[in-house]
């Protein structure tokens, strides 16, 4: 296979702009390869549908093999997320990345990269997961010349971060189409399912886990102190505020201040549930699982078994027995995780459900 291309993604859910992407990264590639989220997506929620099934979606939209990129780099604040994407596309021998863009002008991207590696901005920049619009404000204030419609945009604030870690693969950056973005798309969902009590495709409920992580808070002795994000009072922020509410709804909404994002809270509070340390999320990610495949992907999948491959590449659930004593840490950890999702499916399905699945084959 001569080019093979990478696409990190989330489809939560998959819309006409994700359908674009595909499209474009296809033109030109043998094999394209999405590296998409797990079952918790960066924003700190449940994805709306389960990985098998964007997975599946990712497939039909030009995918050739769907692999997961698992918890908790999943649901990491932006380095953390580009940087174990990007690690996983290079450990599958992919030359070029693919990615949505306001702008699509790769070199103000390739110079926003620079300044966020340099040593200047790490310096002011030092805590984890530190709310995004501070990062705004540097980034402007250090590079006065970058375009203002990068700074405004979410999409290229990311791809900025993944071309501080791209090394020798190639960025092509795909300027975003005009669509119903997936924020949009979720809400509508989740408006239906309220009006006519009906859940025909199995969404999942957001505030399910809301309440879980409320629940979590409330009954802790005392603030949960160690895990990611959770470091300048956000977590005894949250567990203070716990105490003080009813629900998992009240809790986000009343947490969040200027400084303390929504998406921060969400982060800190499922991170601190599920036990994730800053040490955990600094490492790259020791695994991969495959989620979906069609027959090119398939024939990639036994090319690159015959080669040394950096990542373990799980395809069942027998795998597990190959694994290092430390990829077995990070699959347990991912498992975890997974458990918890399965409390806001619908229906609740049993914790590990998702351990036996196989990948979808098209």
């Amino acid at each position: 296979m001569n080019k093979i291309s990478a696409v990190i993604c989330e489809l939560n859910p998959q819309h006409a702009g994700h359908a674009y992407l595909f499209e474009k990264a296809k033109e030109d590639s043998s094999c394209l390869i999405a590296i998409m989220s797990g079952n918790f997506v960066q924003r700190g929620e449940c994805a709306i549908f389960n990985k098998y099934k964007r997975a599946a979606s990712a497939v039909h939209a030009g995918a050739d093999l769907v692999v997961e990129l698992p918890f908790p780099w999943s649901s990491s604040s932006a380095a953390y997320f580009a940087q174990a994407g990007v690690y996983l596309a290079k450990q599958l021998g992919c030359s070029h990345l693919y990615f949505g863009s306001e702008t699509g002008n790769r070199n103000a991207l390739q110079l926003a990269a620079r300044v966020l590696d340099s040593i200047d901005f790490q310096a002011r920049f030092r805590d984890v997961g530190q709310a995004g619009v501070r990062r705004e404000q540097l980034l402007a204030e250090l590079c006065p010349q970058l375009p203002a419609a990068l700074l405004n945009s979410a999409n290229d604030i990311l791809g900025a971060e993944y071309c501080r870690f791209l090394d020798h693969l190639i960025p092509v950056p795909i300027r975003r189409i005009d669509c119903t973005g997936a924020s949009a798309l979720r809400a509508s969902m989740m408006e239906k399912i309220r009006q006519t009590g009906e859940n025909p495709e199995g969404a999942v409920l957001f505030n399910r886990l809301a309440s879980l992580l409320f629940q979590y808070l409330r009954c802790a002795d005392r603030p949960p102190e160690g895990f990611v994000e959770g470091s300048g009072g956000v977590i005894r922020r949250l567990y203070n505020t716990a105490q003080e509410t009813v629900s998992g709804a009240d809790l986000f909404q009343r947490a969040a201040t200027k400084q303390y994002t929504n998406a921060r809270l969400r982060r800190a509070a499922l991170f601190a549930c599920i036990g994730t340390t800053v040490d955990m999320l600094r490492e790259m990610p020791a695994f991969t699982r495959v989620l979906a495949a069609n027959e090119t992907g398939r024939a990639f999948l036994a090319s690159i078994r015959r080669k040394a491959c950096g990542v373990k590449i799980i395809t069942n659930h027998r795998d597990r027995s190959r694994l290092s004593e430390k990829e077995l840490a990070q699959f347990m950890h991912a498992q975890r995780a997974d458990s918890i999702y399965t409390l806001c499916m619908e229906p609740v399905r049993p914790a590990g459900w998702f351990a036996s699945m196989n990948p979808i084959m098209l």
